[in-house]
């Protein structure tokens, strides 16, 4: 059954001094509603279905996506839901989190976390390569090579970054 009322008519149903019944007919919501509302005040009042997750444990959660960027994470589609996966296995639900609840969760928080797409590693690399990095890397090689004495032992300066590495296990 999709329901026929505003967010804003079950906010004044609520706030009314009304009884369930006639705020029921007033404002066009339904009485056992207004009712759940006004006894369970912890409920947020928003219409729909109630979240998986009460008010502080969503805030905990928001709190640590919140710090996903300060390590250098982007909050993402993927990341958030395998966190989700954790989080919801540690406060014991059996549920899984979902792409439904991942997008009714991002709208409840949009203004609490940044989230961001993803988008292709080349493109992040070519518009994080300026001058500055350019420049600074090369900085940094030169102090090595003088801090080790390598300038006359090229055989002695290894490539060690992931392109060096196979993934296959033969």
């Amino acid at each position: 059954m999709s329901k026929k009322y505003t967010h804003q008519a079950l906010v004044d149903a609520v706030a009314s001094d009304m009884d369930s019944k006639a705020a029921s007919i007033e404002f066009k919501v339904p009485a056992s509603t207004i009712r759940q509302h006004r006894r369970e005040s912890t409920l947020n009042i928003r219409a729909g279905r109630s979240s998986y997750l009460n008010s502080n444990e969503e805030s905990h959660f928001v709190s640590l996506l919140q710090l996903l960027p300060e390590y250098g994470f982007d909050v993402t589609k993927t990341l958030a839901l395998q966190l989700a996966a954790e989080y919801f296995e540690s406060v014991e639900f059996t549920t899984q989190p979902g792409s439904k609840w991942l997008n009714s969760f991002v709208k409840r928080h949009s203004d609490d976390i940044i989230w961001k797409k993803q988008e292709k590693l080349e493109r992040a690399r070519a518009e994080a390569f300026t001058e500055q990095n350019r420049s600074g890397w090369f900085k940094t090689l030169k102090d090595v090579l003088i801090k080790h004495d390598l300038f006359d032992k090229p055989n002695q300066i290894f490539n060690a970054d992931e392109s060096g590495f196979s993934d296959k296990t033969e």
